[in-house]
C-alpha cells in the first residue's frame, strides 16, 4: 500500500510535549503529599488517541495547591483552591449545583471526563518543565469519546487512584513526590479529615466562583 512520510505525530525521544491545546481525559485523580509536606490535589491527564493530535497517549500533570489561607469556599474541599478545582469541573461539563459528599468522591467523578488542556512551557531549577493551568482548561470539542487507554506492564502501572509512584515522561522533571495515602496518620491528611467535623456537601455552582478565578496560589 501507497504511503507518504509524515513526522507530525512521532513524539521526539525525552522531549517535551510541545505548547498548545491538547484534548485529553482525566485517567487519574488524587490527593498527593510532596516530600516538603505541601499537600495538593494532582490530575493525570492523557492526551487522547481517537482523533487527530500530535502526542497521543502522552501523559500531562495538573496540580491544584492547598492554600495557605484558604477562604470558606476552599473550605469546602478541604483547603484546596475552589475557584480552581471548579474551573476543571466545568471544563468537564458536570452540572453546576450537582452534590458530592466529600473531595475524594467528586474527584472520582472527574476520572474518566474529557476537557482541553492548554500545554505551556516554563523554567524550574533551570531546566523547562510543562505546566497545565487548571484555569486554562476548556470543554471538549469531541464529546463521542473513543479513546483506548494503551496498556502498560502492571509493575509500572498502577489502577487509577493508587498511591504507587507515577512514570516520568520525557525531561518534564517533577519534583519528587509521594502519595497522600501514605503518610502515618500522626502527620498525615487522614488524621486532619478524622478530627475535623463532618463538612456539609459541596455545591457546586460555576457562577458563585468568577470572581475569585484568578485567586491562584502556587506554594513555591
Amino acid at each position: 500500500m501507497a504511503f507518504g512520510t509524515n513526522y507530525e505525530d512521532i513524539p521526539q525521544g525525552g522531549s517535551l510535549v510541545p505548547e498548545g491545546n491538547y484534548e485529553c481525559i482525566i485517567t487519574n485523580a488524587e490527593i498527593r503529599q510532596t516530600q516538603n509536606g505541601k499537600y495538593k490535589v494532582s490530575f493525570m491527564l492523557t492526551i487522547r488517541n481517537d482523533i487527530q493530535q500530535q502526542c497521543a497517549n502522552r501523559v500531562l500533570f495538573l496540580d491544584i495547591w492547598r492554600k495557605k489561607e484558604p477562604t470558606p469556599a476552599d473550605d469546602q474541599v478541604d483547603g484546596f483552591n475552589f475557584a480552581q478545582l471548579m474551573a476543571v469541573s466545568r471544563a468537564t461539563r458536570i452540572p453546576s449545583g450537582q452534590n458530592f459528599e466529600s473531595l475524594e468522591q467528586f474527584l472520582k467523578a472527574l476520572t474518566g471526563r474529557l476537557l482541553i488542556a492548554e500545554v505551556k512551557h516554563e523554567e524550574y531549577n533551570g531546566k523547562p518543565v510543562i505546566r497545565v493551568d487548571s484555569l486554562n482548561t476548556a470543554p471538549t470539542q469531541f464529546p463521542d469519546c473513543r479513546h483506548v487507554q494503551k496498556q502498560r506492564p502492571q509493575a509500572q502501572t498502577p489502577a487509577y487512584g493508587s498511591s504507587a509512584p507515577r512514570q516520568q515522561h520525557g525531561n518534564t522533571q517533577r519534583p519528587p513526590q509521594q502519595s497522600y495515602q501514605q503518610q502515618p496518620m500522626q502527620q498525615g491528611y487522614t488524621q486532619l479529615q478524622q478530627a475535623a467535623p463532618s463538612a456539609p456537601p459541596m455545591n457546586l455552582n460555576p457562577d458563585e466562583f468568577e470572581a475569585i478565578l484568578a485567586d491562584g496560589e502556587v506554594p513555591f
